[in-house]
């Protein structure tokens, strides 16, 4: 298969970007893959006027992510535009914005297929072409374009892990020392439930005092309260090493439609103690490989944090049972299901 990805790929991590970069390292081998990086993300205002102009100054360069290992060339172009885009059989995207401009792209660029890994889509109904293919990645936001688009082709696949990198070390289980968060911080991030964390970290500190507090993020903010250690999270290889260092992560978001910490905590041994929130009972299952409370409880997590601090054998099976599920969501598996739906969609149309 030829596949154009269209991905806005910046220096920055962003769990957006990973799962689509991961997919397209797994499918290189055996597919032509390029991943186009528009200066200009098709936005209007002088911001964007410029970005575009730089563009074009820099287009045909490849790009280089840095803040994790992508195989596949990133190639520049100014915006995404029709003749900024080679044909293919197949182009792939995640963005809502680039819906109209792709929708109206010519055959010979192929299927356009969506990946629809946010709440966006379900929580403002648009009006959009019946030649866009959705692949939501949970089932809460599947089963909800179905009801809210009956009339697309909609296909499921779960976000996954790399269990190779995301791995536990030398980690040893004789009772949990750390808690441990991923940080988001600014006005796009309220959903994340940063105040509800703390709230919960700052009962457990004063319950516990010997315990380790940790969060990763890419920028240390001053409201995050003095007791807690902050790792730069920049890069994959600071993140493995928070999730190593951490024995139990805190995920304490409001609404996420299939978020990779969880995922790649477990994968590193940690005991999950999550919300119910998007795709989180596709890959945990409570009591079993997580304690999973409601969005916005804050008396309920700081329990279940309590109850693995006071009952290592239970932390260590959570966190044991947790390592060993999260194998089934290995990238590699994630991505035959991908592929094999290319392959219908490709088939059906």
């Amino acid at each position: 298969m030829i596949i154009n990805v269209l991905l806005n790929i910046g220096k920055k991590p962003s769990g957006a970007s990973r799962p689509i970069v991961e997919f397209c390292n797994r499918l290189l081998p055996s597919h032509d893959i390029v991943i186009y990086k528009g200066y200009n993300p098709n936005k209007t205002g002088p911001e964007y006027a410029i970005r575009g102009f730089f563009g074009f100054l820099l287009k045909g360069k490849r790009y280089v992510p840095g803040w994790m290992d992508c195989k596949v060339p990133v190639i520049i172009i100014p915006e995404y535009k029709e003749r900024w885009i080679r044909s293919a059989d197949i182009t792939f995207f995640r963005s809502a914005n680039l819906i109209d401009e792709v929708s109206s792209w010519g055959r010979e660029k192929g299927i356009k297929v969506m990946r629809v890994s946010n709440i966006y889509m379900i929580k403002e109904q648009r009006n959009i072409p019946k030649n866009i293919v959705f692949i939501p990645s949970s089932t809460m936001v599947y089963e909800k374009l179905r009801e809210i688009y009956p009339g697309h082709r909609i296909y499921r696949v779960g976000n996954g892990v790399d269990c190779d990198f995301f791995s536990p070390g030398e980690r040893k289980y004789e009772k949990p020392e750390s808690v441990g968060m991923v940080f988001y911080s600014g006005k796009n991030a309220t959903h994340k439930g940063m105040d509800i964390g703390f709230d919960v970290m700052k009962k457990i500190n004063k319950r516990f005092p010997e315990i380790r507090f940790i969060v990763a993020g890419l920028k240390k903010e001053g409201y995050i309260p003095d007791f807690i250690e902050f790792i730069n999270g920049r890069n994959s290889e600071n993140m493995r090493l928070f999730y190593r260092k951490t024995d139990i992560l805190l995920f304490p978001s409001f609404e996420d439609a299939s978020p990779n910490p969880p995922m790649e905590a477990m994968a590193c041994g940690c005991a999950l103690v999550t919300t119910d929130v998007g795709g989180i009972r596709d890959f945990a299952r409570q009591n079993e490989s997580a304690l999973i409370c409601k969005p916005g409880d804050v008396d309920g997590l700081t329990e279940s944090i309590t109850y693995l601090i006071e009952n290592p054998d239970i932390w260590k099976n959570i966190a044991f049972n947790g390592c060993k599920e999260i194998r089934k969501f290995d990238y590699s598996n994630q991505t035959r299901i991908l592929e094999n739906i290319f392959y219908e969609i490709l088939s059906t149309s």
